[in-house]
């Protein structure tokens, strides 16, 4: 099963492929529907990368906490 990220990707590309074969649109509102849909998934892949950089952040952050708590124990606890 592929990940959201992946979806999104594989959605992304397909809905480019589509200007790259040269299918043209003969309405103007399809051309800008189509437009839109392509500006959804790159919203929804910018956005699926912001969580994953929090993930990581939030994980950083629980490092350094530790690691604190690790050397204040060290200069105050141990002899």
């Amino acid at each position: 099963m592929f990940s959201k990220t992946k979806r999104i990707e594989a959605e992304l590309d397909e809905l480019i492929n589509i200007h790259d074969q040269g299918c043209g649109f003969g309405d103007p509102d399809a051309l800008k529907e189509h437009e839109r849909k392509i500006d959804l998934l790159k919203h929804k892949q910018i956005q699926e990368v912001s969580k994953s950089n929090n993930r990581i952040a939030v994980f950083n952050i629980v490092i350094a906490l530790v690691n604190a708590g690790i050397l204040i124990y060290q200069v105050f606890y141990s002899k």
